[in-house]
Parts: C-alpha cells; sequence; structure tokens
C-alpha cells in the first residue's frame, strides 16, 4: 500500500439553478420576489433559496419553497436553527436557488396543439436537452402534469391530453439537480463545525497556512444549532478515505440521513438527506 498517495472525498453539492436579486420587501409576508425571474418555468415546491446577506455572520438565511405563487413571488418557510430564521427576503438582496427534489431538463411555451403530445417548434431540442421517457411535463397555468412516454427533438408524447398552443411548459426528473466536488482527504487536522454558522463545517489541513481549509455549507432541518451528524460523517469519511486501498484514491460521501424533523420545521427537509449547498 502507498501511504503517501493522495486522497479525496466526492461530495455531492447541489447545482445553483437560479440567481435572483430581490425587488421588493418579503420580510414581513415570507415571501421572495424578484421582477423577470420568470420562477414559473426553473423553480418547484421544496426548492431550497438561501439568503447569504442576511444575518450573514451565522450563514445567511434558508428557506424552502412552499408554493411558485407566480412568475415573480415565491411563498416560503423559514429552515434551519430558530436563532438564524428569517421571515422572508428583504428588498434588493442576492439569492441563489436550489433544486433538491427535482432537476429541470427543458421549460418554453408549446408552438402546436397534438393530441397526447407537448410539441414546441421554437427550435428547443428536447433530446440534446436530455429529456427521457418517464420524467415529468408539467402545464404552468393549469399545474397539471403527465409522464413523458416518447421523446423526439421537437416533440414529447406525453401520457395525459393537457397541451394546447401557446402554453408554458417545464420538463423535469426526479431527483436532486446536483454534481460531485472533490475534497481532499489526506493531511488533515481537523473538522469541526463552524463557531458561528450553525450550517457549515470546516475542514482544516496541516500545511501551517491558516486560510487553508475548506468549508461546506448545507441545509437541514432542525431548529437547534449546529449538530455532530454531518460533522461526524465527515469525520469518518476520511478516515474510511485514508485507510483504503491506495488503488481507490476517492470515496463516495454517503447520503447522510438528516435525523431532524422537528415541529417547527416538519417541511421536506425532515427525516431526508442533508442537503450541500456550497463547498469552497
Amino acid at each position: 500500500m502507498n501511504q503517501n498517495m493522495e486522497k479525496f472525498i466526492n461530495f455531492k453539492q447541489l447545482e445553483v439553478v437560479l440567481t435572483a436579486t430581490s425587488t421588493s420587501d418579503g420580510s414581513a409576508a415570507l415571501t421572495l420576489t424578484s421582477t423577470g425571474a420568470a420562477f414559473t418555468q426553473k423553480v418547484l415546491v421544496n426548492a431550497i433559496v438561501w439568503d447569504r446577506t442576511t444575518n450573514a455572520a451565522n450563514g445567511g438565511q434558508k428557506y424552502l419553497v412552499t408554493a411558485v405563487t407566480s412568475d415573480t413571488v415565491l411563498a416560503l418557510v423559514a429552515i434551519g436553527p430558530t436563532s438564524d430564521q428569517g421571515t422572508g427576503v428583504p428588498d434588493a438582496v442576492d439569492v441563489f436557488i436550489y433544486m433538491p427534489e427535482f432537476t429541470v431538463k427543458q421549460y418554453g411555451t408549446t408552438s402546436a396543439t397534438e393530441a397526447k403530445f407537448l410539441v414546441d417548434g421554437s427550435g428547443v431540442n428536447f433530446v440534446l436537452a436530455g429529456v427521457q421517457v418517464g420524467d415529468y411535463a408539467r402545464d404552468i397555468a393549469a399545474g397539471t402534469v403527465a409522464v413523458v412516454t416518447s421523446v423526439s427533438s421537437d416533440k414529447l408524447g406525453v401520457s395525459n391530453d393537457i397541451f394546447l398552443t401557446n402554453e408554458n411548459y417545464l420538463v423535469y426528473r426526479e431527483g436532486a439537480d446536483d454534481f460531485t466536488k472533490i475534497v481532499r482527504a489526506s493531511d488533515i487536522i481537523d473538522v469541526s463545525n463552524d463557531a458561528t454558522t450553525s450550517s457549515e463545517i470546516e475542514i482544516t489541513y496541516n500545511t501551517g497556512v491558516a486560510a487553508d481549509l475548506t468549508q461546506i455549507d448545507y441545509a437541514y432541518s432542525s431548529t437547534v444549532g449546529a449538530n455532530s451528524a454531518m460533522r461526524n460523517a465527515i469525520q469518518e469519511s476520511v478516515v474510511l478515505a485514508n485507510e483504503t486501498e491506495w488503488s481507490y484514491v476517492t470515496l463516495d460521501f454517503p447520503g447522510l440521513l438528516n435525523p431532524f424533523a422537528s415541529v417547527t420545521n416538519a417541511t421536506f427537509l425532515g427525516g431526508r438527506e442533508f442537503f450541500i449547498l456550497r463547498i469552497q
């Protein structure tokens, strides 16, 4: 075994599917308003909204989308520790939006009416967009959903006859919109909860450089402060990665179960996996 081989851990990090800037104060109504955001074509219920500006010293404020009210308004519920929870996104704040449950493959407007088909001749290519049989097609205005039964470049077969001409649609797939982020697992001297940010883990390396660390921000359901579940799982993964045969230089971080399903956060996140938002 080559003990000097560099080792890495593969983490699943959610993709930022939309960035937006709030254009009115949603603090009194638990909302996010952003003119021109086109939320109905890009966001679904249970999306995560991260306002990294408000209460920035504690990692910002995080929300789940409870309803896509319109193209410009999202209804929200605050998540995370009680002390960090916001009441809505203030005016003129930049936010990041993530999709922990579904991956959007294509959106647009239908160009023709054909029984049990979604037709878009505007130049989209469903094949190149990666749409597959079994994906979902949503009529945005009506709120109806059909299952994709066939795929061609400009036409999707659908299980229900729900599409007419000039209707906005959204095609999406079950599963988080995420990607793999590789983190160095060698020469680590500490894995700990950040002192102020309740949902951030800091990995410190033995290089003598104070700035040589990795920060992992995540979303979870809990009203308590920093928890040990994520920290312990990362510590165990670091040990396992370094004990694994040298030919296996990467270790997949497990889909760690979020143990919190507390009363005030009895939301989509309760009892599900932690969702990692940013690794830097």
